[in-house]
């Protein structure tokens, strides 16, 4: 997509000062609208334009450094970003970049197109570490010369790029960060996991719902179980047996299963499909284990 399909690109940061959290855009020039665009390009062309469907993120997986995933916009976790998305008006910063350098959490660029779409992509420093407070020498003209103070340094690519209606991450770690993934999932997790009762009647999801609410690991676990579209075909029998053979305690209280409660993030993980065991050995003891990262292939 060349520069010219982009009627504006504008350009933006967010600081969290004394725990208030502020949105403000910056002027730019041309030069760095361009180093913008690259960015963008970048991200999709490089990455995104690899062979396949990007998979659906998951607070439980384990991702690497770089991944192609993609998320509703409309998760029940996402208000923030959607409301990044749908702020209008952003206004324009009225204090020195150097004053508010230790703040930045991330920037963001707006590309409107001209057929109406708009894109917001975000990174978290890294590569630009924020604004670079230390003096340098360029060479301008044949001539070294001393650069200002503050040196604005951006990165290669974005970490993420939030569409209308979805979002494109390349770069978990950065995603988990900025849409304070964790504490959100944490926040509404015991209500989460209540509602898993209808789903899955034969389990004391009630029981389960204040330890849930405690444990960022379980809620995680909570969060990608719920989005699951097979759980009413869970079966209690295989489950039981499942629980049994891996080593997860667990017991019947009018006609529900509970797990132990040193048992409860295990059992969870059976549910997510984490908890898994081999056999294959003439000892006759299993191997038990727990998967960081899935890949169904069949």
């Amino acid at each position: 997509m060349p520069i010219e399909d982009f009627s504006h690109i504008e350009f933006g940061i967010c600081t969290i000062i004394e725990g208030q959290q502020a949105i403000v855009r910056i002027p730019i020039d041309d030069s760095v609208r361009t180093m913008l665009y690259e960015m963008h390009e970048e991200f999709y062309n490089t990455y995104f334009a690899i062979e396949g469907e990007p998979e659906q993120y998951q607070a439980s997986e384990k991702y690497g450094a770089t991944e192609k995933l993609i998320i509703p916009l409309n998760n029940e976790h996402l208000s923030s970003l959607r409301e990044l998305y749908n702020q209008n008006n952003i206004p324009i910063a009225n204090i020195a970049l150097g004053e508010i350098a230790n703040s930045i959490t991330y920037y963001f660029a707006i590309f409107r197109h001209r057929n109406g779409a708009k894109q917001i992509a975000i990174k978290r420093p890294s590569q630009f570490k924020g604004l670079l407070r230390k003096k340098l020498i360029h060479l301008i003209d044949d001539t070294l010369q001393v650069l200002p103070d503050n040196i604005f340094k951006l990165d290669n690519d974005f970490d993420f790029i939030i569409n209308e209606n979805n979002i494109d991450i390349l770069h978990p770690t950065g995603f988990n960060f900025i849409a304070n993934i964790e504490d959100e999932i944490l926040r509404s997790a015991a209500d989460a996991t209540r509602q898993l009762s209808v789903r899955i009647q034969f389990v004391n999801f009630n029981y389960l719902a204040d330890f849930v609410g405690h444990s960022k690991t379980a809620a995680k676990l909570i969060a990608s179980i719920k989005s699951r579209d097979d759980l009413e075909r869970t079966s209690q029998e295989k489950l039981i047996e499942k629980c049994t053979r891996i080593g997860v305690v667990v017991r019947e209280e009018n006609g529900q299963l509970i797990p132990d409660e040193a048992h409860i993030v295990r059992f969870l993980e059976i549910l997510d499909r984490r908890g898994y065991d081999f056999d294959i050995l003439d000892d006759d003891i299993p191997e038990i284990y727990v998967a960081a990262s899935r890949k169904r292939v069949r």
